[in-house]
């Protein structure tokens, strides 16, 4: 059942007012400003029938108080008042007020006007919880959607990026170079028998390599610096700002970490070879020609490996 505060100083009018309000609602009575404002505070009424004219604390006085606290500010308030003055109504709706019923009034009216109050609230009500959860499933499918553009970029085995980020990536950075000039190298690695690997110990066991050689490379490269699996047993580097002197120092950084590193899984151990192409990008040619170049020369040291002078 809807609350109603009503606050007048005439015990009459608080009486006649709680009378026409029948069954259908609860009446809270005030008789003077300060009680209403505890009232209020205290029970948050779902409306408050308000008097202008009372002695100490008026009822715009009232008003404005309810209207700058938090806890009070909704609730809607109907001034009922002999003054019918336009000056005094318009001071009544700046204070706050929602509406505004000069005496003697129509109980009809009354209660017309208090149902079309309570139901507006009410509305109000719902938008706001509609809204409250409108946004909370717009940052429910934001956080999906970022998690989904995650996954739909990141190796899901060795949770780094994939081919489609890095290709995306490289694209942003070929114009950035276009318009900067500048300096770029990639890389292109392979692991050397990798085939043996899962032939030997098995698929997991080559998984748990994919992830080791990632981890290890990942953490001897540039902050600025992309690696990415390329796919099977192969690895993407894109060095930004550095030169071919500075590619080859980096791979040979990664080299020796690689060849310092044991393997070990269920019990056996054993050391692993990673191959790397190394080709400064030429902006002359496009990205696929640049990782063919990256690819031809990762043969090229794949065939200096297996005839070695």
């Amino acid at each position: 059942m809807p609350s109603i505060l009503i606050v007048d100083d005439s015990p009459v009018n608080l009486k006649i007012i709680s009378r026409l309000l029948g069954d259908e609602y609860e009446a809270i009575v005030a008789d003077n400003g300060q009680t209403a404002i505890e009232i209020a505070t205290q029970t948050a009424p779902d409306l408050i029938l308000l008097d202008v004219i009372m002695p100490g604390m008026d009822g715009l006085a009232v008003c404005k108080f309810l209207k700058n606290q938090r806890s009070t500010a909704e609730i809607p308030i109907i001034f009922i008042t002999v003054v019918s003055d336009p000056k005094d109504i318009v001071r009544a709706f700046e204070a706050g007020g929602q509406d505004y019923i000069t005496k003697p009034f129509c109980s009809l009216e009354l209660r017309a006007r208090i149902k079309t109050h309570l139901d507006l609230r009410a509305s109000r009500e719902s938008l706001k919880i509609y809204s409250k959860q409108l946004e909370k499933k717009n940052r429910e499918l934001r956080e999906t959607l970022a998690k989904m553009e995650v996954m739909a970029t990141t190796d899901y085995l060795t949770n780094i990026p994939n081919r489609r980020y890095v290709m995306a990536w490289l694209h942003n950075e070929v114009l950035r170079l276009q318009r900067n000039q500048g300096n770029m190298a990639i890389i292109l690695a392979d692991i050397k028998h990798f085939k043996q690997i899962n032939d030997t110990f098995g698929h997991d066991c080559g998984d748990f390599v994919l992830k080791e050689i990632a981890r290890i490379m990942r953490h001897n490269i540039r902050e600025q610096d992309v690696i990415a699996r390329w796919g099977g047993d192969e690895f993407l580097l894109v060095l930004p700002a550095i030169d071919l002197a500075g590619a080859h120092i980096a791979m040979e950084k990664m080299q020796l970490a690689l060849g310092a590193a044991k393997f070990c899984y269920e019990g056996s151990e054993f050391a692993l070879t990673v191959t790397f192409g190394v080709v400064q990008f030429d902006l002359q040619l496009d990205i696929d020609a640049n990782i063919r170049r990256a690819d031809e020369a990762l043969y090229q040291q794949k065939e200096a490996c297996r005839n070695p002078i």
